[in-house]
Parts: C-alpha cells; structure tokens; sequence
C-alpha cells in the first residue's frame, strides 16, 4: 500500500497546511523518518505567505502511539517539538484514538488541541521504565506541575473529560477553530507568539514594561494594525477576514 510508504502526509489547502502521521501499522509510533519530515513540512511553511493555520492530525485508528521504541533519537523529538513552538503560524493538534508518550509532547507543543470522539492520553513511559523526559517542558506549557506530577509518576491513561478539565482540549470543531483564528490579523498573531515564546514575563518590571510599549507603539503604527483600526471605525470586515 503506497499511501503507508509516505511517514508523513502534507497537504496544502488554501489557508490551512495539514500534516498528518502515516505510519499505521505501528500505530504512528514516532520515528526518525517521521519526525524528520514533519520538522522539515513546519520549517517550510514559514514560505507561504498565506498560510494562517497547520493541522498535525493520525491516520489510522490513533493519532501518535509514542515514539518508536526500536529507533528514535532524543535530539530529534527534541527538534521536531522546538520547530513547533518556533512555527510562527498558529498550529493545531486534531486528535483521535489515542495519545500517548511523544504524540503528548507534539500536542503540548501546539497551540490548540481539538479531539471530536473520545481519545486517551497518558504518559505510560514509567510502566516500562523510561521517564517523560524529553516532553517535559512542552507538557508544562499546557498542564500545572502538580497534575504533570501525578500522571508522570502513575502513567495512568486519561480521556477527553479530564483531559477537558486539565485545560488540555480546546474546541471539538476544527473548522470553526480555524475560521475564528482567521478573524484574527496575521502579522499581529506570529507578534504574539513569538512575545509569548519568549521570557518577556520573568524580565524586571522596568524592563519588561519599557519592551511592551515599545512594541505595542511600533504595532499600532504598523500597516496591518493602521488597516484593521479603519475598518473597525468604517464598520466593514478587515481584509484579512475573507
């Protein structure tokens, strides 16, 4: 079956890039070929000018199994969940069946998580003896420390309700979670991620205050913010809005 050669599925439709796992047999278990190519697909999306979306979606029965036991290289994960916070495009997790190990790290990594039909994360590297190591500071970015704590040390499986309750899942509909990401501008979106990236918050008061005006100053005299001001005022779309 050629569809299962290809690791990685990348699919460009007008405003949305959606890279989808393809590696069914070993339930999208994340190996070198697979995280190499989905670093690549991220790093070349910053050439499309209209791209305002990436989808990171399995095929199959589950989105990410974990990482590949037999071949995967820490550096490598590490790479492909870097290239991911660096994505200046807001990225979106879809995910179905079930999400474990790795696959938590790629979500964490991404700005929103969607899951339709009930999926079961977890972190069950302890129960083989391994330790969420890598994922670490992703999964931070999403979960307090004292519930990273406790599923860390049980590797219990959790499902959509908790996962819901933990602050994890966003949204069940992917298009409307697109449509709504559109109303927004894009050069002011890539701004706030990459301020939201940065350590903007552990700066003195002084210092980090002084930075803030100066970049919400050269915003507003900035095209994009000029544009949408004068359509707000005029009471018409934004032109970024289609």
């Amino acid at each position: 079956n050629m569809e299962n050669q290809i690791p990685l599925i990348v699919d460009r439709r007008g405003t949305v890039l959606t890279l989808t796992f393809n590696n069914i047999s070993k339930k999208n278990a994340l190996n070198s070929e697979m995280m190499g190519a989905m670093t690549a697909a991220i790093e070349e999306s910053s050439n499309y000018e209209e791209l305002r979306a990436i989808v990171i979606r399995g095929e199959g029965s589950v989105f990410c199994s974990g990482a590949d036991l037999n071949e995967w290289d820490p550096s490598q994960l590490q790479l492909l969940l870097r290239t991911i916070v660096d994505c200046s495009i807001p990225t979106i997790a879809e995910v179905h069946g079930a999400c474990l190990g790795g696959g938590m790290g790629i979500i964490c990594a991404c700005d929103f998580i969607i899951s339709k039909e009930n999926t079961l994360f977890g972190f069950p590297e302890i129960r083989i003896g391994m330790i969420p190591a890598v994922i670490l500071p992703y999964v931070s970015r999403k979960l307090t420390l004292s519930k990273i704590r406790e599923l860390f040390i049980t590797g219990a499986k959790f499902d959509n309700e908790a996962a819901k309750s933990f602050g994890l899942l966003y949204h069940d509909n992917l298009s409307e979670l697109i449509s709504t990401i559109e109303k927004g501008a894009p050069q002011a979106q890539k701004t706030i991620k990459s301020l939201l990236n940065g350590d903007i918050l552990s700066k003195p008061m002084d210092e980090r205050d002084r930075e803030l005006e100066t970049l919400i100053s050269d915003i507003k005299e900035g095209k994009e913010c000029q544009a949408g001001i004068n359509s707000f005022m005029e009471k018409r779309k934004p032109e970024w809005v289609k």
